[in-house]
């Protein structure tokens, strides 16, 4: 039996071919994953061991909770003198300072430079050589003084800066011009993921990050044949509450952690897509085979007659299943590697490079890839190989014939009603809102319901197309299609899937799109809008106080944000002045009012409030990063806080002795009374010349910049699951090459009676359609119930209304018929070249 199911699987190698690509695509995806955050975090392991090996121990503020990566938020600066306090115990050789922040570069052009929206951080870069490890000057030399600085090598080999040039840096308290002194790496990296790095001593870097008198952390090194551990424990002793010191084991550890938890977001999202993959992929193995099992049914019972019991014949698939799964594993692996090089070129190509080290292919990578290759295969499988045994020996005796697509009362009934409740479901979802994960089930229910009644629909599609006069291509195709429903719905639903998804995202996205622009309709009062341009995380403080003494300028608020806890929760807190908010922003006032806004008081979202059952005169537990916590008084709740992206609003008199950084995330401005709107706009530009970072915008620019923001969002992800798109038109391909060869007899007398090629071409392209637009008008239906409930279950997020595309999903309609041609350009070739002949001699 091993003997017959190899030459079985290779009589045909571009249905062999194509089976496995359809698994392979999804097994690539899952082990390029693995191996690009395996390497990653295993690149971040040796960076963090390297940047600290010159320390033994290192002292910090002690947080008041672990911060989590999604959130953000930064640890409390410690005063100044506790380096000199460390460098008094016993047994440390020496103690340093240092410090970290804001700072952003601009080129030679006066442009930020901002790769890829990586992070630009200003810091120390000036100390003892003894504590440096890995941080050391590729050129020049430590920067000293409040006129020198340092920058890493990759910012400064992009921008062309030399030794000698002035480069300009804008900080929390404006910008300064400063000298190039040396060019900075960090072991074999010449920058950390990207991060634009400018270094001063420490009195200047103090000052560029507002933290004048203050340190970050000190980092300490101890004398030889002293452990870290005994160090460790020495500071420790004369540390005063709130103050902790660990080894840098430890703290490269905690680094090399917390990136790891940053990339498992990115690594979640790929695995969706991999999944996603794979559930398509699974359903053309299962088509593939039912098809080779009905074509082999006379074969199989010629077996059977010679004495193949049930147990080899189903050996026997499965024998190739499990070959064919193998292969794709294999296969999937090593393009998965190829996958994750390919991913980390492109993160370097928009400015976020990764610290060099080999590929990272653990044993985990491995065993998921063959693991996954074989168990979708196997178990798409597992039905056609046991229908296979229950094929009659009697059966060789006849032609072979196609099985039949009859399906019983129960399967049909059932198929109607899990279509009708996950209809149903999803209309529920979308009149109740918030309710994501019942929004799956009824997702998943309505496509387990297609999957059941598949055979049904498409037999109605067939006999819809079955017009036309008698033997007409389209009557031709329809035949073919009803001769064998089953196949031709497990075709389709493959494309169903894939469509399914693309189609939620688009509504989704035009959901969101229809939202952002009632949020500046609806909740914007101002006439300016001034944001950090690009990915910047902020702007100047100055930025405001320039405006605050402009005579053509009325309101102008703030708006800042951190990472905080509220009552145990993390989240978001926005800090804004208070004075003129009412006229740039309507919150939306639900309860209490503004008025109620002073000092230790707090607005809550309206949702937020229900969802921690709190109300005006209540009160709740913010804790900061930085200081810990503060109770505060609900003063109301808003329903409008899209706009900022806010869910908890207090006045910046509470928000800024808990947050060290004096970055804005927004500043909202109002006209003065009787100037032009234009002339305004245009001084506002010109008075922020120096502050490049800063984009001026009205509210018609605003929507537009969020519009496109979702509209890349919208574009990468269907960039990804266009994959599995085409692992559905790999699918429609495989089943019309078989179907060709199955057919290879009616073919040839279609020929021997007046069929031109080109007419044997129609037929077979007009069946490719008829499949395509069967699973583009079922993946568009039910991506377009689910899309609704969905943006319905996202209102937290910010989507208030819902939109659908329907433009968008017109086109994607036309795209799925050009996909049945396309996909039908091979086995209609084939189809057209046969043999007329040894066709009709075919037994």
């Amino acid at each position: 039996m091993l003997k017959v199911s190899l030459r079985n699987l290779f009589v045909n190698k571009l249905r062999l071919f194509l089976t496995v690509a359809a698994v392979t695509v999804g097994v690539a995806f899952v082990s390029g994953t693995f191996v690009l955050s395996d390497t990653m975090g295993k690149a971040f392991d040796q960076l963090y061991a390297g940047l600290t090996s010159g320390q033994d121990v290192i002292v910090r503020a002690k947080a008041p909770y672990e911060i989590d990566v999604t959130t953000g938020g930064t640890q409390r600066p410690l005063d100044e003198s506790i380096v000199a306090r460390v460098a008094g115990v016993p047994g440390v050789v020496v103690a340093q300072g240092d410090v970290a922040g804001y700072a952003l570069v601009l080129d030679k052009a006066g442009k930020p430079i901002q790769p890829g929206g990586a992070p630009t951080i200003g810091g120390t870069a000036s100390g003892d050589d003894r504590l440096a490890g890995d941080f050391s000057y590729r050129s020049g030399h430590k920067p000293s003084g409040p006129q020198e600085m340092a920058l890493d090598a990759a910012t400064a080999k992009k921008a062309g800066f030399g030794l000698g040039d002035h480069v300009d840096v804008v900080y929390q308290g404006g910008r300064r011009t400063f000298t190039l002194v040396g060019t900075i790496g960090f072991g074999k990296t010449d920058s950390i993921l990207g991060a634009t790095f400018a270094g001063f001593d420490l009195p200047t870097a103090q000052v560029i990050t507002g933290k004048e008198g203050k340190v970050d952390n000190v980092a300490v090194k101890g004398e030889a044949g002293i452990g870290a551990a005994e160090l460790r424990d020495r500071i420790a002793a004369v540390l005063p509450d709130g103050v902790e010191v660990l080894t840098a084991e430890q703290v490269a550890s905690e680094g090399s952690a917390s990136v790891r938890d940053a990339m498992g977001i990115f690594t979640k999202v790929l695995l969706v897509f991999a999944g996603v993959s794979l559930l398509v992929g699974s359903f053309v193995i299962w088509n593939t085979f039912n098809v080779l099992v009905a074509q082999r049914r006379r074969e199989v019972a010629l077996l059977r007659a010679v004495g193949a019991s049930r147990h080899q014949v189903l050996g026997g698939v499965l024998a190739e299943a499990a070959l064919i799964g193998l292969a794709s594993g294999v296969i999937g692996l090593f393009a998965g590697v190829g996958l994750a090089a390919g991913i980390r070129s492109l993160m370097k190509l928009v400015g976020a490079e990764i610290p060099t080290t080999t590929p990272a292919l653990e044993t985990r990578t491995v065993v998921a890839a063959l693991a996954v290759g074989l168990g979708v295969t196997m178990v798409a499988a597992i039905a056609p190989a046991w229908s296979a045994t229950r094929v009659s020996p009697m059966e060789a005796l006849r032609d072979a014939a196609t099985s039949s697509s009859v399906i019983g009362r129960l399967r049909s009934t059932a198929g109607w009603v899990l279509v009708g409740a996950g209809a149903l479901g999803l209309v529920a979802c979308a009149w109740v809102g918030n309710v994501p994960w019942w929004t799956t089930f009824a997702t998943l229910a309505a496509f387990a319901g297609l999957v059941t009644a598949g055979p049904l629909l498409a037999g109605g599609t067939a006999r819809l197309a079955d017009h036309g006069r008698r033997g007409s291509g389209w009557r031709m195709a329809a035949r073919n299609i009803a001769r064998n429903a089953r196949r031709s719905a497990a075709t389709a639903l493959a494309l169903t899937i894939g469509l399914t998804v693309v189609v939620a995202v688009a509504v989704t996205a035009a959901s969101m799109r229809s939202s952002i622009t009632a949020a500046v309709n609806d909740g914007n009062r101002s006439d300016l809008i001034l944001q950090p341009a690009g990915m910047g995380v902020g702007m100047p403080a100055s930025v405001a106080a320039a405006m605050r003494e402009r005579s053509d300028l009325g309101a102008v608020v703030a708006f800042r944000e951190s990472g905080a806890r509220v009552n145990g929760r993390n989240a978001f807190v926005t800090g804004m002045d208070t004075a003129g908010l009412s006229d740039v922003i309507d919150l939306g006032i639900e309860s209490g009012g503004l008025e109620g806004l002073d000092h230790g008081s707090i607005l809550v979202s309206d949702k937020k409030a229900e969802d921690l059952g709190v109300g005006v005169g209540d009160t709740l537990t913010v804790t900061y990063p930085e200081t810990g916590a503060v109770r505060m008084r609900v003063a109301g709740t808003f329903s409008k806080g899209f706009l900022i992206n806010a869910t908890y609003v207090m006045g910046m008199a509470d928000y800024a002795p808990n947050v060290t950084s004096k970055l804005d995330a927004a500043v909202m401005l109002s006209n003065a009374p009787r100037v032009d709107p234009a002339q305004t706009k245009a001084a506002v530009k010109k008075a922020l010349a120096a502050y490049p970072n800063v984009k001026v915008s009205d509210p018609a620019e605003l929507t537009k910049d969020a519009r496109h923001s979702v509209d890349q969002m919208l574009g990468l992800v269907t960039a990804l699951l266009l994959l599995a798109v085409i692992v559905a038109i790999l699918g429609i391909v495989n089943t019309l090459v078989l179907s060709v060869v199955e057919r290879t007899r009616e073919l040839g007398l279609l020929r021997a009676v007046g069929a031109t090629r080109r007419q044997v071409r129609t037929v077979v392209r007009r069946e490719s359609v008829l499949m395509s637009m069967l699973g583009a008008v079922t993946g568009l239906a039910l991506g377009t119930g689910a899309g609704v409930a969905l943006s319905r279950a996202l209102a937290d997020e910010g989507i208030s209304r819902v939109t659908v595309p329907v433009t968008t999903l017109l086109v994607y309609l036309v795209v799925a018929a050009g996909v049945g041609v396309l996909a039908a350009i091979g086995p209609a070739r084939r189809a057209s070249r046969v043999d007329v002949l040894q066709a009709i001699t075919t037994e």
